[in-house]
């Protein structure tokens, strides 16, 4: 999302959502649990779903934890604590 027009027309909700998938790496996953390689994919399917449907998801009141949520103690192994986005490569 480059155009300046475009951020100015996202809602609070997905410009977070865009500027903090911004700010990851695709080469290292940020918890513990994810292979690079899978990272990768969920980063690159991350950015995919907030730049198509990020409006939307926000629209129905999808949340930060909700979309990216991942339980501190047990990381991605708990598929009940983790955001929809998370589970994206398997």
């Amino acid at each position: 999302m480059s155009d300046s027009a475009t951020l100015n027309a996202l809602s609070p909700t997905v410009l977070e959502w865009s500027r903090g998938l911004a700010s990851l790496s695709p080469g290292q996953p940020p918890c513990p649990g994810f292979r690079p390689d899978e990272w990768a994919v969920i980063v690159s399917n991350a950015r995919r779903f907030v730049d198509d449907f990020g409006m939307q998801a926000a629209e129905l009141g999808w949340d930060n934890i909700m979309v990216f949520g991942c339980y501190r103690q047990h990381r991605i192994i708990r598929g009940n604590w983790t955001g929809v986005l998370l589970d994206g490569s398997r």
